[in-house]
């Protein structure tokens, strides 16, 4: 297992630049910390960033220290995340239902669209998942005792779980905020609710892990609170609210926006776990009861995050331990032949198993075309990014002829009830697939978005310069413009301004500048 989370999340962690803009954003943070020495607060340009806490910045810091202030270094945390997670989810699986049902579930999460692709990011999430994951499971841990421990024993042990389960739960907190502390007290009030009002955890023991938690972030704060004061957690706390009742960035969607994100980010997990939701009635206590909080989580996850109003697709991602949960559920319970292998989920494999073979065969073949679709973009500055000069070749279909092979020939396995070697096949053509998007076309398609300005500010990060972004917000010539805190320029320094073309004239009534190019989309200025 370790191996092949190795194999999967390690290489090619720097086979494309950073985006804009929360990998951006996380990295140039870890960036300062190192420019300034300043670990006690998060800073972005070099002033206090409220919107995250500390855990995962220094994470990165730690790491740009060892690797080098470049990609690699701002994603190696999460890579090493993906190992550890594959290894958790293995070991509970293991403990909980057996070998073959932990091997599925780490495999599956390693495997499936979105999980694989955010252990290998900059985001945070991960590591925040992966808290609230254990400080939920061993809330969970605690339900459960041994008939023949003495009561000190008893007692021992359930202090243990209660130190760990606030140990983590503190570490989500200081990782992304106390929208952990919120996930966890509605997840264990519905498990009370639904175990009508018996839970094995008293008020005594509820205050003691409050108290620990309340320790731990209460450390982070006083460090934070030494410069600021009481605005930095009045500004902290108005950023967590604005979250939640408003649309921030932009950022809106449906109500059942997490639902479609879920459904095609986890496949193929989201399959099996929508048959994995069948409950076999030969299950023991203690499976019954984490596959019901399991279950809670989920619908925790997805009811919170559907509420909120800003809606972004890796808001959702802790509810991949439910989904895959479920989906090695039913495909342990088909191995061992309690449940079939549904026809149904046969046909929907292969309809979204299609969907992405047509997305990775056809990409290519559209991406040549785009000059002949660019006049009929509305967004100008999507028009002048369709001019970006990006090599395509007629060898770019041999990624989609490779994964359509191995995932047909899944299905078929599928089809004549080989269902070892279809799982074995179907997995190894998921984590292909993804591999191949991320080397071969991702990196492609980045020189549309913001390939320009990266280049642009890569060149002029050796020079005495400063950079702004003006009329549209970005971290990228923070970052790859290798920016200092404002008073290391003076008046001799050279100083650039970064536009979209269809902001021009309005950023051009805010400063005195001249244009020294132009390209795809971004207009850079330089000051009179």
């Amino acid at each position: 297992m370790l191996c092949f989370g190795a194999l999967l999340f390690f290489p090619l962690l720097d086979g494309v630049h950073l985006f804009d803009w929360d990998e951006i954003n996380f990295a140039e943070s870890a960036r300062e910390m190192l420019v300034t020495g300043n670990w006690r607060t998060v800073q972005i340009n070099f002033e206090v960033f409220h919107e995250k806490p500390p855990f995962f910045i220094w994470l990165q810091a730690l790491s740009m220290n060892f690797w080098g202030v470049n990609e690699y270094g701002a994603r190696f945390p999460n890579a090493v995340c993906g190992i550890l997670t594959m290894l958790v989810v293995w070991r509970i699986g293991r403990n909980l239902y057996g070998g073959r049902f932990g091997t599925y579930w780490a495999l599956l999460f390693a495997c499936s669209l979105l999980p694989q692709v955010y252990f290998k990011s900059g985001i945070i999430d991960p590591f925040f998942n992966l808290f609230t994951f254990l400080g939920i499971y061993y809330i969970y841990k605690i339900s459960f005792f041994n008939e023949f421990e003495d009561r000190k024993t008893k007692s021992r042990r359930r202090s243990y779980y209660l130190f760990v389960s606030a140990l983590f739960t503190g570490l989500a907190i200081l990782t992304k905020g106390p929208v952990a502390m919120l996930i966890l007290m509605i997840t264990v009030s519905i498990v009370f609710v639904w175990n009508r009002g018996r839970i094995a955890v008293d008020v005594k023991q509820f205050s003691i892990w409050l108290i620990i938690i309340l320790a731990i972030v209460s450390a982070w704060l006083s460090f934070a609170m030494r410069d600021l004061g009481l605005k930095f957690l009045d500004d902290f706390y108005n950023y967590q609210i604005r979250l939640l009742t408003t649309q921030d960035a932009g950022h809106g969607g449906p109500f059942y926006y997490h639902l479609l994100v879920l459904f095609f980010g986890c496949f193929p997990a989201s399959i099996f776990a929508i048959a994995g939701l069948k409950k076999d009635n030969s299950d023991g206590f203690a499976q019954d009861t984490f596959r019901k909080w399991m279950m809670v989580l989920l619908g925790v996850v997805l009811v919170v995050f559907s509420i909120v109003q800003t809606k972004i697709i890796h808001y959702s991602s802790l509810a991949y331990f439910p989904v895959t949960f479920f989906g090695a559920y039913y495909l342990d319970k088909v191995m061992e032949g309690k449940f079939s292998m549904k026809g149904w989920v046969i046909m929907l494999l292969s309809i979204v198993g299609l969907l992405l073979m047509a997305a990775m065969l056809l990409l290519p073949q559209i991406a040549q075309l785009l000059h002949k679709i660019e006049p009929y973009f509305k967004d100008p500055f999507a028009s002048e990014a369709m001019h970006a000069k990006v090599y395509w070749s007629k060898s770019d279909f041999i990624p989609g002829i490779i994964f359509s092979c191995l995932f047909i020939v899944s299905i078929l396995m599928f089809i004549t009830s080989k269902l070892k070697q279809a799982i074995a096949t179907l997995l190894f053509s998921m984590a292909l697939f993804t591999q191949f998007f991320m080397v071969w076309f991702v990196p492609r398609i980045e020189r549309y978005s913001q390939g320009a300005m990266i280049d642009f500010v890569t060149k002029k990060a050796n020079e005495s310069t400063r950079i702004e972004a003006t009329g549209f917000k970005s971290y990228a010539h923070l970052f790859y413009g290798r920016q200092l805190p404002p008073q290391s320029y003076n008046d001799s320094s050279t100083h650039y301004y970064i536009t979209k073309i269809h902001r021009l004239d309005v950023v051009n009534t805010w400063i005195n500048a001249e244009e020294v190019e132009r390209k795809n989309g971004f207009i850079f200025l330089k000051k009179r």
